[in-house]
This record gives C-alpha cells, sequence and structure tokens, in this order.
C-alpha cells in the first residue's frame, strides 16, 4: 500500500502543478459522460488503487476507482512519467 500512496502524491503533485496530458480518447469520453478535470482531482485525492498493469509498450498502468462531482463511482487510467498521462475515465455504471 507504500507504493500506491506514493504513486498517488505524484500523480496528485503533477495534476496540480498542471503537468498532465489528456489523451484524445480520454478527451472523448470525458466529454460525452459529462467528467471534467476537477472530477479526476477527486479520483487522485480519495479513490483507491483499483488496478496495476504492465502495457504493451512497457509502461505502468494504473487504474483507480473513486467519485465524481455528482457522487458517482468513475474509473481513471494513467502512465507516470515526467508528466501524468491520462489514459481513459470511465463511469461505472456504464461497465453493467
Amino acid at each position: 500500500m507504500e507504493e500506491f500512496e506514493e504513486i498517488r502524491t505524484k500523480a496528485l503533485e503533477l495534476f496540480e502543478q498542471r503537468k498532465y496530458l489528456l489523451r484524445v480518447h480520454s478527451l472523448g469520453r470525458m466529454a460525452e459522460r459529462s467528467i471534467y478535470p476537477s472530477d479526476i482531482k477527486l479520483v487522485l485525492l480519495h479513490g483507491s488503487l483499483y488496478k496495476k498493469e504492465i502495457d504493451t509498450f512497457g509502461d505502468t498502468r494504473y487504474t483507480m476507482r473513486g467519485w465524481d462531482h455528482e457522487s458517482k463511482n468513475i474509473r481513471i487510467t494513467f502512465i507516470l512519467k515526467d508528466v501524468l498521462i491520462i489514459i481513459t475515465v470511465i463511469r461505472e455504471e456504464e461497465m453493467k
């Protein structure tokens, strides 16, 4: 769990410094789902680690679960490099 807190702290720090990239995929999903950057911050502040995996490029992808400004459950998937790379944002009720 200690490693996760380090990941969360680093991701939140990069987000607050505006050192993040929203991939085209994540921007489209956010627009479709009325999810805002402030919702990403809520997940980074209060969410929990859902999944950690290595992608096909060898990058570690983290998925966190949390809630948005309407208290709806969402998940964010991101990669940490010199910047926080937001890959996608999913509203969990859409997954059912």
